[in-house]
């Protein structure tokens, strides 16, 4: 990692004396010494995180490049930790490319919110005053009741004495602050199928809101996804974003799931890309490291 050099002056035989023989000699010496405390202070994962943060700094890495270079490693089915990863920077970064995945496979929700009364809260006890701002869970709900009334209207259920009919909560949003979420959804998923599958629901989730109510389960989710068949389209959004996002940014939260045989096959593919005009040409020490 650190490279101490001493440059050699030309040998004129007639000047050589004695004295700068063992003044250089000392020199060396106690650079090797400095060499070795400075090491001696250097953790492995020190050392890898520096490394890190130099290939980041490499700017001759083309988008297809990069998106080679990961995409290859993305392609190992054992590669979980690095997939997991990068759907948590794709979730954080661009959430709407991952919500527009997931508002085509609408229905795998319809186990996510089974039995849990805190998912169900989080993502549907969005009601405001005005029906305009109903927000996420709520306003699927609320759109698909309405246009649904005649099938689903008695499903809902309300805290009050009585329930409320679709014209006076048509003309009085509010009284949608009067459901009782639990009841309605846990309605909704026993005897109304169909309104997970529906446009409004999907619509819900194409902004990738949905994603915070449990990262883990979509991270698994997708993970999932890419080993199946008829995935093209989770792989179109993984390749555009390889290509779309910074090469540095990239490196600092991808290279860290990488284990070290990983690792040195990204070095090596990695130095095929590099451009000898503009990087550095002397990377031996990045195996080394690795």
């Amino acid at each position: 990692m650190i490279q101490l050099f001493l440059r050699e002056e030309a040998k004129r035989k007639e000047d050589v004396r004695e004295e700068d023989s063992e003044r250089t000699k000392g020199m060396i010496c106690l650079l090797k010494q400095l060499e070795s405390v400075i090491w001696s202070l250097i953790t492995r994962s020190e050392a890898r995180l520096w490394l890190y943060n130099t290939i980041s700094c490499i700017t001759s890495i083309t988008p297809y490049q990069k998106r080679e270079l990961f995409a290859s490693l993305l392609r190992t089915t054992s590669k979980k930790g690095l997939a997991s990863q990068l759907w948590q920077l794709i979730f954080q970064k661009r959430p709407h490319e991952a919500g527009t995945l997931l508002a085509e496979r609408s229905y795998v929700l319809e186990k996510f919110f089974q039995g849990n009364q805190t998912r169900i809260l989080q993502w549907f006890s969005n009601f405001s005053s005005t029906g305009s701002r109903h927000k996420k869970g709520a306003k699927a709900l609320s759109r698909f009741a309405f246009v649904n009334r005649n099938i689903c209207w008695e499903e809902l259920e309300w805290k009050g004495k009585h329930g409320q009919s679709p014209a006076v909560v048509a003309t009085k949003p509010h009284y949608f602050l009067e459901l009782d979420i639990l009841r309605t959804v846990e309605n909704f998923l026993e005897n109304v199928p169909d309104f997970w599958t529906s446009r409004e629901f999907a619509d819900s989730l194409r902004d990738g809101d949905i994603f915070s109510v449990e990262t883990k389960f979509f991270v698994d989710f997708f993970v999932g996804l890419m080993c199946e068949e008829g995935s093209r389209d989770v792989w179109e959004v993984i390749n555009e974003f390889l290509m779309e996002e910074s090469f540095s940014v990239l490196c600092q939260h991808l290279l860290i799931t990488l284990e070290e045989r990983d690792f040195c096959t990204f070095l090596e593919s990695l130095c095929k890309y590099l451009n000898r005009r503009t990087e550095p040409n002397d990377f031996k020490g990045l195996f080394l490291l690795a």
